[in-house]
């Protein structure tokens, strides 16, 4: 058995490891073991990691909390964020979203992503994160 543990870490960049790190590693894990979902994490600025999952599904964690925009809350007048404190909780709820945008085709998602990416922007530029 593989007991390799992923971890995040910039090109080049000297190992450490952040909360938010082992965070994103540790959800990263959850979703290619029980749910078959590939996924990567990326790490932001300061002490934050970005996850990417599937287009439009984005989650973010500063290694206490885990959040993202939902993908099916198009109808909505403001982007509907969510999030988990716990790694299990999140990767039930991610691959419930992964799934339902795998049903639908591309063509549908890449041009409303785009938007959702500009509303979600201009929705956290006037309000806190959540």
């Amino acid at each position: 058995m593989n007991t390799h543990k992923p971890t995040v870490q910039s090109v080049g960049a000297q190992p450490t490891s952040s909360l938010a790190e082992e965070c994103a590693a540790e959800l990263i894990q959850p979703l290619a073991r029980q749910h078959n979902i590939p996924s990567f994490a990326l790490p932001l600025q300061g002490d934050e990691v970005i996850i990417s999952i599937y287009i439009g599904l984005l989650v973010h964690t500063d290694g206490a909390r885990l959040w993202w925009l939902v993908p099916n809350a198009r109808e909505r007048p403001a982007p509907l964020w969510t999030y988990a404190v716990t790694v299990q909780a999140a990767a039930e709820r991610l691959a419930a979203h992964y799934h339902e945008l795998g049903s639908r085709p591309l063509a549908e998602l890449l041009p409303a992503t785009g938007r959702e990416i500009w509303r979600g922007a201009a929705y956290l530029a006037r309000n806190p994160r959540p």
